[in-house]
């Protein structure tokens, strides 16, 4: 039996993995969802070329492994080279609120529960479900000043049990509004509060909704361009800065809490 060949030129994005069959020359792209059934980033995998001409196997390997908040944000690059700048400005966006919703996993699941003498998985599970009862209906403004809550006002549950009560408490999400530049300030440290400060400021949601919405905005490449960089300026750091930047629970057991 002949070797499966490797594949030599792939590159991925959020939803797909591409790649030219090293017997025939077609580009494949395997949509994660519906051709791949699974979303784990791909170190090795056997596929079957596209084509009908072929049907052969070959393999796959050397996918990204940054978070999807950096993935969305790396997929406008192609985006931008075919001039989709409506669909750019709508994934920036996306970006935002996945960050939002990623921060909070990490600091109300993943660094408890690494945290956990006895981990329990169905119990993660379970504030799982919680924790998006709580968010699911909360728009880009709701995730955002959220988040503000939660880095400005910051509580670091040490175990699965503490986390719950931050999730379950009345005020979780009540009353939630966009902090004054002088809260910014006091954020914990330079840095943070310079990314928060431009955070405030962001528009790039009011740009996705002019495109969304019933105006169906054209945005041009000037504006596509200025949403891209600023998504790039506060989304990147953030990530840094709060060390949240790994979407892989392991990433986080027995890890410290950020903070007091």
């Amino acid at each position: 039996m002949s070797e499966i060949p490797y594949a030599t030129e792939m590159r991925s994005t959020y939803e797909n993995f591409i790649a030219r069959c090293p017997r025939c020359g077609f580009e494949n792209i395997f949509n994660r969802a519906s051709d791949l059934k699974d979303f784990r980033p791909i170190d090795f995998k056997v596929v079957t070329c596209l084509s009908t001409d072929c049907r052969q196997p070959f393999t796959i390997n050397g996918d990204f492994i940054n978070p999807a908040f950096e993935m969305l944000v790396s997929d406008c690059h192609e985006l931008l080279e075919r001039k989709h700048y409506a669909y750019c400005v709508l994934i920036l966006a996306q970006a935002f609120e996945v960050f939002f919703s990623h921060f909070l996993r990490v600091e109300l699941l993943y660094r408890p529960f690494g945290l956990e003498e006895d981990p329990d998985i169905e119990r993660l599970n379970h504030l799982a479900r919680l924790l998006y009862k709580e968010v699911r209906q909360l728009s880009y403004r709701g995730m955002r000043d959220l988040f503000f809550r939660r880095v400005l006002k910051p509580i670091h549950p040490k175990s699965l049990r503490e986390a719950e009560d931050v999730i379950v408490a009345p005020d979780f999400r009540s009353d939630l509004r966009l902090p004054d530049e002088d809260e910014l300030q006091n954020a914990g440290n330079q840095r943070l509060s310079a990314v928060l400060t431009e955070l405030r400021s962001c528009r790039v949601h009011e740009l996705r909704n002019r495109v969304a919405h019933k105006m169906a905005y054209r945005p041009t490449l000037d504006e596509v361009n200025a949403a891209l960089g600023e998504t790039r300026r506060i989304l990147f750091p953030l990530a840094y800065i709060l060390g949240v930047r790994c979407d892989d629970i392991n990433c986080y057991v027995r890890s410290a809490p950020q903070g007091d």
